[in-house]
């Protein structure tokens, strides 16, 4: 009856340690989410949206036929004055669900060391029983190995409820947020125009030959025209590397969106090897296009 009773307690052991070690491999689910809470320089990209038409209208010439560009700049400022809270909630609550998700999938969030001395010390060497203490070790190893899997289990279990409850609408918000970078890429590349003209216009004026100009000499007009010139050059080549940030920033949304929606269909399975290895590969890519960003 002991022996049965034994064998039973041994086996129910194993499969627990088989589940908790087929389900609390947890380390690509944490690599993923801390590498996504970053969100690939989005913040800096709606900042930089968001002052396009401050920008713009800074430089605008007060002549009359840029009236109408000023009008749609100030209904742009309106516009973007209006999103910018909305844009920065949406990274603030999807920094924030990934970075919970990480913690939560954190190799030390669950840790009971404590309890475990406790647990450790539940039996005594007796000479009388013959207990001596390589069986109080024995039992100190086998109370920590269960709590572990125990632990495993649980934590295993509250990721895959945190992913299963918010994932729909996590993937809502990434979309809105990809829907919002596309809109940050037609707002930069009008900017960009828009700056061209004017540019064009200001040359115009400092070549043009007015009454009154004969203290303007040759030589001095092509100094202004040449500092102009460089002026628009390195103002021109600031815009592109905005458009590239907004490029960089929209490729690590679609990746995050991309993984996430892996994690959530397979949420049952987050320690399978393909799964692991999409998450990890994700978390590469993360990295590599957060490195393309401090590289502009």
């Amino acid at each position: 009856m002991q022996v049965g009773r034994r064998n039973r307690t041994i086996l129910a052991l194993l499969i627990c340690a088989s589940l908790a070690s087929g389900c609390a491999n947890l380390g690509a689910v944490r690599e993923f989410a801390a590498s996504s809470a970053t969100m690939t320089g989005y913040k800096a990209v709606t900042e930089h949206y968001v002052s396009s038409a401050d920008r713009q209208l800074a430089d605008l010439p007060p002549d009359k036929r840029f009236d109408s560009t000023r009008k749609n700049l100030w209904t742009l400022k309106a516009v973007t004055a209006q999103d910018k809270e909305t844009l920065l909630k949406l990274h603030a609550i999807t920094t924030g669900y990934m970075t919970a998700l990480a913690q939560l999938a954190g190799e030390d969030a669950y840790s009971i060391s404590p309890q475990i001395k406790q647990v450790s010390g539940a039996i005594q060497a007796s000479e009388s029983l013959k207990i001596n203490a390589d069986h109080v070790s024995a039992y100190s190893n086998i109370a920590q190995r269960v709590a572990d899997w125990a632990l495993a289990a649980k934590q295993a279990k509250d990721v895959k409820q945190m992913v299963r409850q918010n994932g729909v609408d996590m993937d809502k918000l990434l979309e809105a947020m990809q829907l919002a970078t596309q809109a940050y890429r037609i707002v930069l590349e009008q900017e960009i125009q828009s700056y061209e003209l004017v540019a064009d216009y200001r040359q115009a004026q400092w070549s043009a030959k007015l009454p009154g100009d004969a203290g303007l000499t040759p030589e001095r007009r092509e100094v202004i025209a040449t500092v102009l010139r460089r002026s628009t050059q390195a103002d021109l080549a600031a815009q592109q590397q905005a458009l590239k940030a907004q490029q960089v920033a929209a490729a690590g949304l679609d990746r995050v969106r991309q993984a996430h929606e892996v994690m959530l269909k397979n949420v049952d399975r987050l320690s399978a090897k393909d799964v692991q290895a999409i998450l990890r590969q994700a978390s590469s890519d993360l990295k590599s296009i957060r490195q393309s960003i401090s590289d502009l």
